[in-house]
């Protein structure tokens, strides 16, 4: 027979569940609330602002309008004569945005077909019979325009005003026109010309890096001296002004 002591084990296991049930701790156990498992919020990524800062390349198109001038021995006989054609190449610049203010540093170089030919001058009055020297129109021949300019600009988002300025410079071949008594043909010279640049435009970023922009340049190349066939010196300078479209892709900041 199992002694009284482990018969009685049962029961009183029994008994001190049921206390502890109706006891106020076990009460305030049952009335914990049941913990509820949450989902942490999602966080959408935000698109960065937009900024001009950043290198960029592109290309360019345009019309160039030039004017040619040239002083024979000191007396103008080309005042205006134009030079134009049509004009495109790349460019490659780099631009620094800080708050609304862009600061840019660019050089392009653009090849054009840039042609004039002068007027002819008319023989001086002379005696009848007494042989007189013509010339006949001079001929001018752009081949290329080349520039490295600061920018300064105003930032509206996506949209950019700028102003620019600084060093220009030009390819220009000069052929004197034909000499009328002597049948001697006239060389073709030329030379690069060294001068400055301002100018303006517009620019507008159509994503994050294509942009798109028209600009209007003066140009004034400076001037060169040469000497005739006849021994004359000749000084020579160009100017132009430019309008030209142009599209870039920017690498980001």
């Amino acid at each position: 027979m199992a002694p009284k002591s482990l018969a009685s084990a049962p029961r009183s296991i029994a008994l001190a569940a049921a206390f502890i049930a109706i006891s106020p701790a076990g009460a305030f156990a049952t009335d914990l609330p049941v913990p509820m498992v949450t989902k942490a919020p999602s966080l959408r990524p935000t698109a960065a602002p937009f900024t001009w800062s950043g290198l960029y390349l592109g290309g360019q198109f345009g019309y160039l309008w030039g004017r040619t001038h040239v002083d024979d021995d000191g007396v103008t006989t080309e005042r205006n004569a134009r030079t134009d054609g049509v004009i495109g190449g790349a460019m490659i610049g780099y631009n620094l945005q800080i708050e609304r203010l862009v600061f840019g540093l660019e050089g392009d170089i653009g090849w054009t077909n840039a042609h004039g030919v002068g007027t002819s001058s008319p023989p001086p009055p002379a005696p009848v019979l007494i042989p007189v020297t013509t010339h006949g129109p001079n001929s001018y021949n752009a081949r290329w325009t080349s520039h490295v300019r600061g920018r300064l600009g105003y930032a509206f988002d996506n949209w950019l005003v700028f102003a620019a300025g600084g060093f220009a410079a030009a390819d220009l071949s000069f052929q004197e026109g034909a000499i009328g008594t002597t049948l001697v043909p006239a060389p073709i010279t030329g030379g690069k010309y060294y001068g400055w640049s301002v100018g303006g435009g517009v620019e507008h970023a159509f994503t994050a890096n294509l942009a798109g922009r028209v600009e209007y340049l003066y140009d004034d190349f400076g001037r060169k001296d040469y000497v005739g066939v006849l021994g004359d010196p000749y000084r020579v300078s160009l100017t132009g002004q430019t309008v030209r479209g142009a599209l870039t892709w920017k690498f980001g900041p």
